[in-house]
């Protein structure tokens, strides 16, 4: 019943997933078939998941197998009528296909070994960390399997954590969107009864659909040979693995940030005008989803990633790409879905007086010189082996090949940089200096960056040495001389 209900709980969403994406693309595929059932399954996830609190919140109806199953059929029924009606459903099992590359013999060998090793080192981490190892850390007890069980049992989105007081726990890890603590309280309801190896193993699925996202995100621009490496530069982060194989949700935030922010950038590289726009209706809906993932998808990565949105569309407008009607179009995509989603979660939040901040309002940070917190940095950052060589590549790359990173890659690199100075001027001048001292926050925004990070380094990569996927792969024609 546990395998039944894990594989139920996560092909009913993905399944209307795929259909929603597939109906964002329109006429016009941008997707591989592989790429779109990773991206059916993050987005399907969230999106239900929120619509089963709206419903919930709005109607009082309990958190039961009514309810989650009403959603999703109901939804499953909607997006079918329309991808039906449109005439998309032959073409859910299709996709984009890239231009046929064949490696040599023995680096396709290499990658065939390395691919074996991520695949050991997941498989033995994950069902460690995940099916036989209780939940110990912290915020995966509090923030999320605790919530999620206690959706399950009082059947309700309770928000006084039990032996917490009732006026301040609110303002805690109940202010976090119940995303995850949802997704576990659907796959419990599935099983019958709460699980923690099966509830723990749902984490998994936002770690490869991570590795299918942005192996497909560097193939489109850069080719076999670099999406490979990339996919495998991914998979040998310390640190991403541990967080990807453990109840953390900052995974589920990075597949989140990287779907949002990619499918933005995709669309400023488009050729066409149709595979661009189709970019821009998927970048709108998975920005849409960041304010209901964590709390710093709203108050980090939302902000920066819009701001950037009125750059590219400025750029288009400007180069002529872009009418002013196109412009007004995909802002009002952007805002009609950021409206939907995240004004629901606002306000709940403001009617149940929940805080933005990280389990405490930002009002109550001093401001101030923080000692020793650059010192901390540079350790966690150069120093250890969380990142092994990861950072201070990227930071080669982009003085090395600065005119590329700040040119046709400008989107990728300012995003990061935005991002990644704000974090740091608030560990250096405010008291959440501590996050950055015990390396904890500080590393974990790092994880929410790390496959945008491995996107943007694969790309400077390929700029550097733009002959070397060339001279490690050979035409099919070749190879039969």
């Amino acid at each position: 019943m546990t395998i039944i209900a894990f594989l139920v709980g996560i092909l009913f969403p993905s399944l209307n997933g795929v259909l929603l994406v597939r109906l964002l693309e329109g006429r016009t595929m941008v997707l591989a078939k592989v790429e779109r059932l990773a991206l059916g399954c993050v987005t399907g996830l969230t999106l239900m998941m929120f619509l089963v609190f709206v419903i919930h919140v709005s109607t009082g109806l309990a958190l039961a197998l009514p309810l989650f199953l009403s959603v999703h059929i109901l939804c499953s029924i909607i997006l079918s009528f329309f991808c039906w009606k449109n005439g998309f459903l032959p073409s859910l099992n299709t996709g984009i296909s890239f231009p046929h590359e064949t490696l040599k013999d023995l680096v396709t060998g290499c990658f065939i070994v390395l691919g074996m090793w991520i695949a050991a080192k997941v498989l033995l981490t994950s069902t460690v960390f995940l099916l036989l190892a209780p939940t110990y850390l912290d915020d995966s007890l509090d923030a999320w399997n605790m919530r999620g069980k206690l959706f399950y049992t009082d059947r309700a989105l309770t928000l006084v954590l039990p032996g917490e007081n009732p006026e301040t726990s609110p303002l805690g890890v109940s202010s976090y969107p119940p995303t995850v603590p949802l997704v576990k309280t659907w796959v419990a309801t599935l099983n019958g009864e709460w699980n923690n190896g099966l509830i723990n193993s749902i984490q998994i699925v936002w770690y490869i659909a991570a590795l299918i996202l942005v192996f497909y995100g560097i193939r489109r621009h850069a080719g076999l040979f670099w999406a490979l490496t990339g996919t495998y530069l991914l998979g040998s982060i310390p640190l991403y693995l541990m967080h990807g194989t453990n109840a953390y949700a900052d995974t589920f935030l990075s597949v989140h940030v990287f779907a949002a922010v990619s499918m933005l950038f995709h669309a400023l590289k488009a050729v066409s005008m149709d595979t661009r726009q189709s970019f821009l209706r998927l970048g709108a809906v998975l920005t849409a989803l960041l304010p209901f993932t964590k709390n710093e998808g709203m108050l980090v990565y939302l902000p920066p990633l819009l701001l950037l949105l009125a750059g590219t569309l400025f750029l288009l407008e400007k180069k002529k790409i872009f009418s002013r009607r196109d412009t007004v179009q995909t802002l009002l995509w952007y805002g009609i879905a950021l409206l939907c989603i995240a004004g629901p979660w606002l306000l709940f939040k403001w009617s149940n007086g929940l805080t933005f901040g990280n389990g405490k309002p930002f009002t109550s940070l001093g401001i101030g010189w923080q000692e020793n917190v650059l010192l901390s940095i540079s350790i966690n950052t150069f120093f250890e082996g969380n990142w092994i060589f990861l950072f201070p590549l990227l930071l080669g790359l982009l003085i090395w090949q600065w005119k590329k990173a700040f040119g046709p890659l400008a989107l990728l690199s300012s995003y990061f940089l935005i991002i990644y100075i704000g974090q740091g001027l608030l560990y250096l001048f405010t008291s959440l200096s501590t996050e950055a001292l015990r390396q904890t926050g500080y590393a974990r925004g790092l994880i929410h960056l790390t496959p945008v990070v491995i996107l943007l380094t694969i790309l400077l990569l390929q700029q550097a040495f733009p002959r070397l996927s060339n001279a490690l792969a050979e035409k099919r024609e070749m190879a039969t001389d």
